[in-house]
């Protein structure tokens, strides 16, 4: 009798379920697991661009592609399979490669997403709220939330820099916003020492943050001096020398919602794998290797994009005799600013057991 008893409420549970179901109404009681998992449930896997692949885009874009198409840039993002609809690199950086050709200006516009510029590939300006900032292969420029900018090519050829910016983490929070300058192109007034002004940490006070901005420009050769003061450092176990850049005036990350990295994996380096909950997308500087994700082994070399999803086991190896390098951008601010962010190392030696080899995509 209890079993038919027992049938009979299980039977009116599930019927009751459903109703609330088609009410739009969620009972907590039959979909806890779906709401709160034990443990984060990344819903896209870890990803790799070869370079081959990227220069090949990179040449095509140069002769099909001008400057009035699309979103005055001449850029393709490197979107992870999974997130198609958020053309995101990760679900809250947007990572991509812009070409500029000689004598060319892309249009000054602004947009709530942070941005970044890296070139790899030549020399260009990127002018901030009027403000020519020159960047040579691997300086970093910051284009902050808001702020006016535009690209320039005043040299004999052409340039390729990575972008990076937080747009897919905008289209989350469903506040994104875009807007071109009148006419154009911004004036650009101030000269190009003007950042070069900014000491100590104080800012004039009678502006607004848009208004003067701090903005900081990071040169290479700084960050490479860096580099090698700490080479014979332990470093980390899980990333080797691994530097983040600063905010000179806040002694935070660059930006409120991505850090930036400059990575170094000395020859014969292996490191032990951890996971940890903000994801991490991956330039490969000089170099080859390998990275194991979550079991699935990526081989790496020069040119080369990949990434890795929050709470992912990762390791990285250089198994060569020569210096491996990368420039890494994270979403780790946003984390930290809710105080989410959880790191783990894993157990037993530190090492993955390899399941699979990943393979790329390439142009036939």
């Amino acid at each position: 009798m209890a079993t038919d008893i027992d049938d009979k409420t299980e039977a009116e549970l599930n019927a009751f379920n459903d109703q609330l179901v088609k009410h739009n109404l969620t009972p907590t009681w039959a979909y806890y697991q779906e709401l709160v998992s034990m443990e984060p449930m990344p819903s896209y896997k870890a990803y790799l661009w070869k370079a081959a692949l990227l220069e090949y885009v990179v040449g095509r874009a140069a002769d099909l592609v001008d400057l009035e198409r699309g979103g005055e840039r001449r850029s393709f993002e490197v979107v992870n399979p999974d997130l198609r609809h958020l053309h995101g690199t990760t679900h809250t950086i947007g990572a991509a490669l812009q070409l500029v050709k000689p004598g060319e200006i892309a249009p000054s516009h602004r947009h709530l997403a942070s941005a970044i510029r890296f070139p790899v590939k030549g020399k260009a300006y990127t002018a901030v709220n009027g403000e020519k900032l020159y960047m040579e292969e691997r300086d970093l420029i910051l284009t902050p939330t808001w702020t006016w900018h535009e690209h320039g090519n005043e040299n004999d050829e052409p340039v390729v820099w990575i972008d990076a910016l937080d747009y897919p983490f905008n289209k989350l929070m469903q506040i994104s916003f875009f807007e071109s300058y009148p006419g154009g192109m911004h004036p650009n007034a101030r000269s190009s020492e003007h950042t070069t002004n900014w000491t100590g940490l104080t800012r004039p006070a009678w502006k607004t943050y848009h208004e003067d901005i701090p903005l900081a420009t990071y040169k290479w050769a700084d960050t490479l001096d860096q580099i090698n003061r700490w080479r014979d450092d332990d470093g980390s176990p899980h990333d080797g020398i691994l530097l983040e850049y600063a905010n000179p005036f806040q002694d935070g990350p660059v930006l409120p919602t991505m850090s930036c990295y400059a990575q170094l994996l000395r020859p014969g380096e292996h490191t032990t794998a951890h996971r940890h909950t903000s994801s991490t997308v991956y330039y490969v500087l000089e170099g080859a290797g390998h990275s194991v994700m979550d079991g699935v082994r990526f081989d790496w070399a020069e040119g080369d994009f990949f990434m890795i999803p929050p709470w992912t086991w990762h390791e990285h190896a250089n198994a060569a005799d020569k210096d491996a390098m990368f420039f890494a951008i994270g979403d780790k601010p946003i984390v930290d600013a809710f105080r989410m962010y959880r790191e783990e190392a894993l157990a037993d030696g530190g090492r993955q057991e390899i399941t699979s080899t990943f393979e790329p995509l390439t142009f036939e």
